[in-house]
């Protein structure tokens, strides 16, 4: 028997499949050359360099060094409001907020029975640089990307970050929100027949939890009911990356080609917003007691250094020749230093980093392509006023299509990352342009085959705990 929710997603699932063949079907403009080498792009939510770089120093973040070392590093500009969501569909499209449509978390308008609505793919009304590398016969692999849910038809493979979910139909536990999969949830993973396959790593993922906990929580202690709650809030984005970064080695060991292959972690940026406290207790009136700052204190640095040895796996797995691209959204700092933070109020009331006016985010690039770039001293010596500007969230996409010899398009805000790329690569494959890589109707098709599913109350609550909604 199948029932009436399981139909719906059939249903988006072979809408999507339809419109990818519309698309697909669409003849390219100037036909490139083949791509020089294959990118990783590996997006790390709210990484901050005031964090990142005393680990630098302290030898304890190797594989970013290493990347630095033959790359370059510097802080990429972010978007105002620093909103992941509209932030990482501009990093994904190169277009503003208001051309690509994904303006938070939330559309103003709820659903007909009053519930929020939340953003999902069908909502994107501009192509992602997957859609225009399939439209060029290239091959994306796309991992966890904001908005992806349900996955779209590409070249490749996506597996969504969920975002919707029926309570009904998955068991979950409000520690796994964002980023979760479930082995009988239709649309996660394109194609289909990957998904059980790729799924399969969800059981292994959630065995590595407890480890991955006692490791960050330094395994000694007793946990207040102030910091367990911190850190239950934390296990869901930490359950997705252990997920994502399975998925994508599985995909890299089974050698499935690809031009592209893009993850995303979001961790650091829920720890910063869980944490910040115990990072810079004397900058809050509500200082934690000297115990807890000595046990939670090391959480945001911890998680980066985890961080780093996942990007170094996924470095060992990748192929030699591949160019590197590490961004984050935007940065974080300290919030609500006056607030008092007692275990009784609710969770957004006790978030103590944040990234509204926070600063620039973290920008890394390696590869045959990249030019090497030195910095005024060595990278375990460098100050944040070492750092230079490398360019801003808008330009990745316009930087990725340049790096594959696929043209960009002239209606992107942001411009090719020149000063990245070794000049021989100019010379070899010189920027070329078109007007825009969104076919006509391109959204008014994809809106066609959309459903509106119910959106958990679940997901809801999260974002509510983050602070982004009310």
């Amino acid at each position: 028997m199948v029932l009436p929710r399981a139909r719906l997603w059939i249903s988006i699932v072979v809408g999507l499949v339809v419109l990818g063949a519309v698309i697909v079907g669409l003849s390219p403009v100037d036909e490139p050359a083949t791509a020089p080498h294959p990118v990783l792009l590996i997006g790390l939510d709210g990484m901050e360099w005031e964090v990142a770089l005393p680990l630098l120093r302290e030898g304890r973040l190797p594989a970013l060094a290493g990347l630095m070392a033959r790359g370059t590093g510097g802080e990429l500009a972010s978007m105002r409001p620093t909103v992941s969501p509209t932030i990482w569909t501009t990093i994904a499209t190169g277009r503003s907020p208001d051309e690509h449509g994904i303006r938070g978390f939330t559309h103003r308008e709820p659903n007909e029975d009053g519930t929020a609505r939340l953003y999902t793919s069908f909502d994107r009304k501009v192509p992602a640089f997957w859609n225009i590398l399939t439209r060029f016969g290239r091959r994306s692999h796309v991992i966890g990307w904001w908005n992806t849910f349900p996955a779209e038809p590409i070249e490749g493979v996506m597996v969504a970050q969920v975002n919707t979910l029926d309570p009904g139909e998955a068991t979950f536990t409000k520690e796994l929100w964002k980023g979760s999969l479930f082995e009988d949830l239709e649309g996660q993973v394109y194609p289909p027949a990957l998904q059980a396959e790729l799924l399969a790593e969800i059981p292994d993922a959630d065995a590595e939890l407890p480890d991955l906990a006692a490791r960050i929580l330094r395994g000694v202690g007793e946990v207040g009911p102030l910091e367990q709650r911190l850190w239950d809030n934390c296990l869901w984005s930490f359950r997705a990356d252990l997920t994502y970064h399975r998925i994508a080695r599985r995909l890299l060991t089974m050698r499935e080609p690809f031009d592209v292959l893009a993850i995303y972690l979001g961790g650091s940026d829920v720890a910063g917003h869980r944490f910040w406290r115990y990072l810079q207790p004397d900058l809050y009136a509500n200082r934690p007691e000297e115990t807890t700052v000595a046990r939670f204190g090391e959480v945001i640095p911890d998680y980066y250094a985890y961080l780093d040895e996942l990007i170094g796996e996924l470095l060992e797995a990748a192929p030699d020749d591949c160019n590197v691209l590490v961004v984050s959204d935007h940065g974080m700092k300290p919030a609500n230093v006056d607030a008092p933070y007692t275990a009784k109020r609710a969770m957004r009331m006790l978030v103590s980093g944040a990234h509204k006016g926070a600063p620039a985010g973290l920008f890394v690039a390696a590869g045959p392509d990249i030019r090497r770039v030195g910095f005024a001293r060595p990278v375990a010596d460098l100050t944040r006023e070492d750092l230079p500007s490398l360019g801003s969230v808008a330009d990745i996409t316009p930087t990725l299509l340049a790096l594959l010899d696929l043209p960009v398009g002239r209606d992107m805000i942001g411009t090719v990352m020149e000063d990245l790329l070794r000049p021989s690569f100019l010379e070899e494959h010189p920027i070329r342009r078109v007007d825009s890589h969104t076919p006509p109707n391109w959204f008014e098709q994809r809106q066609s085959v959309a459903a509106k599913p119910h959106l958990s109350e679940e997901r809801l609550e999260q974002l509510r705990s983050l602070g982004y909604i009310e």
